[in-house]
This record gives structure tokens, C-alpha cells and sequence, in this order.
């Protein structure tokens, strides 16, 4: 395989990678029973792109701590740390990329627009740089280094980009992802956050090519592709190289971890899952003895049998009490966010997943259950 050419490589049929792809075209084909309510699932995904962008920064050497940016989450925007603002930066790309995933375009100003979204405002220097192109070596501190030079960068990724827009067998989709995330890495075209960026482009494509599945799952590009960070970055070094062996081992490693991350998100389509291991669990924390009385304790209880429900609901608990008093009983969790209205006239509530207490519980308890490969 030579450098100048991108193409997707071919594995044997009797190899591992041949097998994790079959395994992963039947998990994406595969129609699923969904209990879980969309409100919820999509408070999930949230907070997974929260999460996935906290493991993208710190695979790229910010290592902001978990409970640090919960909690930074919650600060006024001025006072923020860098490090914070950047991974708020990549989890707001990935909810824009989501919500125009139909009609997103791979060119070259997908790329520079995204590396500026990311990086303006960060630093100074950032803001010099942000979506241009390097015009400096690429990684002069990685041995060996075979990246292009500056002034070659426009024309490789010109390559990668009719690479990425060619047509070609979809069961061939999850190999041409991780590739292309492997070439973009050594193209390295931009002075700094190569790595976010090609996450991201990671996610358009595996949302893009319908990896979410019939029930639309969630995607997380780190956690699929670089689910053991250390091992990762040895592979997608060595895959520089362009030898078969090498490419195929990375390839091989980023395959095992989609499959597992779908098999992972997966189960949370199922709200049983999610009441009885994330949920029960979070509730039981001695903060909430102290905020809840017994009649808050009844009414979370029914939003987490129910999932969404209405005041009509809440009535059948305490049929002595008038429409207002259940009334003020609601205002008040929603006051304090831990229900919020789903719809315009919030008629119908949920639990606030997203609430700042509740959030590092459910985060904590994700992590327990294994949704969470490394924090």
C-alpha cells in the first residue's frame, strides 16, 4: 500500500476482522425491541457526548478529571478553565453534527470549519491557527514521523476527500471509517487537536453510513475506536507505516471496539435495564434523603416506573389532595430540576437525567455497569 493512494484494505476472509465485521453489520441491521422512552434515551445520549468528548480530550492530553467537569459543566461560561471549554466544545460539535448528519458534505471546508469551531476561542494562539491548515512539520517530536510535508496537506486531503465520498459496498463501511480516521491522523493537517477533529469526522461517518441502527443507538467514536487509549495510540502510530500487518492490527482493534460499544448501548434500549442499574441505585444516595420528603420519594418512583408521566398520574398516590396542591407538589421537583415537562405546556414530565446532582450518580453508575470503557 502506498501513501499517496487511499484505499480501503481488504481483509481475508478467514481472518478475526472479517468475523467482527460480520458481527458488526448483523448488530447494525439487527431490528431491536425498544422500551426505553425516547425523552430518556435522548437525555442518555447527551450525556455519553459529554462523556465521549471528556475521553477525546484525554486522549489528546487534556486530562480533566470526570468529577472536574461535571461539576465545571455547571460554571458560568466566563469562568470556565481551557481544558473544560475545549471538551464543552467537541460535545457541542457532536450535538450539531447529530442534528445535520442528513445533509453534511465532506469537503474541504467541512474540515477547516470544524477544526475552527473547535479551537476559536480556547487561546490566542489557538485563535491564530483555528481552520487553517499547519504550515509547520507535522509531530516533530514522534520518531520517525512520515506525515507529509505543509505545503503537501492540501492535496492529501483532497485524496482523503474523494476517498471518503467514493462509493463502495456498505459492508465495507465500519473498515473505511477507521482507515480514513487513521489516514487523517497521519496527513495531520492541522497544527494541533487532530485527534478531536478526527473523532468527529469519525461519528459524521459511522451516523452517516447508519451505524446507530434501526433504533438509532447511540455513537461514541472514542470509546469504540480508542477503548484502551495506550494500546490505541501504539497501533495508530504503527499503522503510519502503511504495512499491511500494521494497518490490519489497528483496523482489528477499532473494529472490537465498536462491536462492543453497540452491544454496550444496545442494552440501554431497554429501560429495565436502565431503571434497575443506573437509575434505583442513584436514588438510593444519601443526598436525597435530605432533599426528598415522602411524597417526592412517590412521585420519583412513578417517573422512574413510568418513565413519562402526567399530573393525572400523580393524583392516583393522593387522591385527598386538590389539582393545586399536586400542582405545587410538581413545581416544586421541577424547581429543584429533578423532573422536567417534555412538552411546550408541561403537561407530561420525566426525570431531568441531566440535573447536576443527579447527572454524577448516573454517570457513576454507568461507569459501575461497564457503559463507560475508561474515564
Amino acid at each position: 500500500m502506498k501513501q499517496a493512494i487511499f484505499q480501503t484494505p481488504e481483509p481475508s476472509f478467514n481472518s478475526k476482522i472479517t468475523d467482527l465485521v460480520m458481527d458488526i453489520e448483523y448488530l447494525r441491521k439487527k431490528e431491536k425491541i425498544v422500551t426505553t422512552d425516547p425523552f430518556i434515551y435522548n437525555q442518555l445520549r447527551n450525556i455519553f457526548m459529554d462523556l465521549d468528548a471528556m475521553g477525546s480530550a484525554r486522549v489528546d492530553g487534556n486530562k480533566t478529571g470526570l468529577s472536574k467537569y461535571l461539576e465545571a459543566k455547571e460554571d458560568d461560561p466566563e469562568a470556565k478553565g481551557r481544558k473544560t471549554v475545549e471538551i464543552d466544545k467537541v460535545s457541542e460539535n457532536m450535538r450539531l453534527l447529530d442534528q445535520n448528519i442528513k445533509e453534511t458534505v465532506f469537503f474541504q471546508g467541512f474540515f477547516t470549519e470544524l477544526h475552527r469551531m473547535i479551537r476559536e476561542g480556547i487561546t490566542n494562539e489557538s485563535n491564530r491557527f483555528a481552520g487553517k491548515y499547519r504550515h509547520t512539520a507535522a509531530r516533530p517530536d514522534v520518531p520517525g514521523n512520515t506525515s507529509p510535508a505543509f505545503h503537501l496537506v492540501e492535496t492529501f486531503m483532497d485524496k482523503l476527500i474523494s476517498y471518503i465520498n467514493k462509493k463502495e459496498t456498505s459492508k465495507f463501511d465500519a473498515i473505511k471509517t477507521i482507515y480514513t480516521h487513521q489516514r487523517f491522523l497521519w496527513i495531520h493537517p492541522f497544527r494541533e487537536a487532530n485527534g478531536l477533529i478526527s473523532r468527529l469526522i469519525a461519528y459524521a461517518m459511522l451516523r452517516k453510513q447508519g451505524f446507530g441502527g434501526v433504533a438509532d443507538r447511540i455513537v461514541n467514536p472514542t470509546f469504540s475506536f480508542c477503548w484502551d487509549p495506550e494500546k490505541y495510540l501504539k497501533l495508530i502510530r504503527r499503522a503510519d507505516s502503511e504495512k499491511e500487518k500494521d494497518v490490519f492490527a489497528f483496523i482489528e482493534f477499532a473494529l472490537e471496539g465498536l462491536r462492543d460499544d453497540m452491544a454496550r448501548m444496545d442494552r440501554l434500549l431497554n429501560y429495565e435495564i436502565i431503571r434497575e442499574e443506573i437509575l434505583r441505585p442513584a436514588f438510593k444516595h444519601p443526598l436525597f434523603d435530605r432533599v426528598f420528603g415522602e411524597q417526592d420519594r412517590l412521585i420519583i418512583d412513578l417517573a422512574m416506573d413510568k418513565q413519562v408521566f402526567q399530573a393525572a398520574d400523580v393524583r392516583l398516590f393522593f387522591p385527598q389532595k386538590h389539582p393545586t396542591e399536586i400542582s405545587k407538589m410538581l413545581k416544586w421537583l421541577r424547581d429543584k430540576e429533578m423532573i422536567i415537562g417534555i412538552d411546550e405546556n408541561a403537561r407530561k414530565y420525566a426525570i431531568n437525567l441531566e440535573n447536576k446532582y443527579l447527572v454524577k450518580l448516573v454517570v457513576g453508575k454507568l461507569e459501575r455497569a461497564s457503559f463507560i470503557p475508561f474515564t
